[in-house]
């Protein structure tokens, strides 16, 4: 069935075909991810299978992600996913066709014991998600919505984590490459979990608050919670986390020391700060260093664990974000 034909605005099924924007016909197959953002399917192009993100029309996100994932790949970036095709149907749907990922690595630090990350693990992440961000921020995008859900290890026994899900990421600087002020009575941006103190007081983002939603979700890999993961109002998540800087030692006590140390150059840096990325890395690279941290024996947990996890990409379930930390708002602005 041509999904062209269709004159209503639902989404792809099974079987539909897409057209992409150079003229290649895209089979969809099942359906691998289901959420408020939109839908991700499995599709086949030249025998070849892909992931198809998938959204309606009036969302008007992935336009955006199409941009920055060319963008992304003319600069041969290395933890983004690579873009192969994008479309549209009529006034239904867009839609863009991507390489396929691994679970992301909420659902694996879920299926590892005690569901945490050893800090083997942790710090990779670190060290690769760090550069990620660093790659993003380059091309004067910030994401906005930093999270353990929105990165990913390739498919098989690949090594590279990447980042994705850019349906929140904002230009932070203008057509002249100049930096742009912060404005004024923004609304509400991210995932409450994770969201920055700057985020919970409405304030603009900026690099800096991508940096410390990361900080968030390494504690939490590493820890298996944050103090706040069961508050369910907004603003008591905030109190919590102003309440963590007066009582950092108490915080940072089952942690290394070098992720207060981050935490202090976070909140050191204001809206127009550029991360200190080389001495962001370090830090983390001197945890690998006083946990014995073998580089030559390096293998994921879910690798160790012989996790039988079934690869996908992530859209935002809804099971995702309970787990996440709810109230997103999908507003790129």
């Amino acid at each position: 069935m041509n999904a062209e034909n269709k004159d209503d605005v639902r989404l792809p099924i099974e079987g539909d075909i897409l057209t992409t924007h150079t003229g290649e016909s895209i089979i969809i197959h099942q359906k691998l991810g289901n959420g408020a953002m939109g839908q991700v399917f499995l599709g086949k192009l030249n025998e070849r299978n892909f992931a198809v993100k998938t959204e309606k029309k009036a969302l008007g996100l992935i336009p955006l992600e199409v941009k920055l994932l060319l963008t992304a790949k003319r600069e041969n970036f290395n933890h983004f996913c690579t873009i192969y095709g994008y479309g549209k149907v009529s006034k239904a749907y867009n839609f863009m066709i991507m390489s396929l990922l691994n679970s992301d690595l909420y659902q694996l630090r879920m299926e590892c014991p005690n569901r945490i990350f050893s800090m083997n693990t942790t710090t990779q992440i670190a060290i690769q998600s760090l550069k990620a961000m660093e790659e993003l921020h380059s091309i004067g995008y910030i994401h906005r919505d930093i999270k353990s859900s929105n990165f990913a290890p390739g498919r098989g026994r690949c090594s590279t984590i990447f980042i994705f899900d850019f349906g929140l990421s904002r230009r932070f600087v203008d057509g002249s490459n100049m930096k742009l002020s912060p404005r004024k009575n923004v609304g509400w941006r991210g995932t409450v979990r994770y969201a920055s103190l700057n985020a919970h007081k409405q304030l603009d983002l900026s690099r800096r608050d991508d940096i410390e939603s990361w900080l968030y979700m390494l504690i939490e890999m590493k820890l298996g919670s944050l103090p706040w993961c069961f508050l369910r109002e907004r603003n008591q998540v905030g109190n919590s986390k102003m309440i963590i800087r007066t009582d950092r030692a108490n915080f940072f006590s089952n942690l290394p020391k070098q992720f207060q140390e981050i935490m202090d150059i976070i909140d050191n840096y204001d809206f127009e700060s550029c991360p200190n990325y080389p001495k962001l890395k370090k830090l983390v690279e001197k945890i690998r260093i006083n946990d014995n941290c073998d580089e030559a024996e390096m293998k994921w947990d879910w690798e160790t664990a012989e996790l039988s996890i079934i690869g996908t990409v992530s859209v935002k379930s809804v099971a995702i974000m309970a787990e996440n930390g709810s109230n997103n708002i999908s507003s790129p602005e």
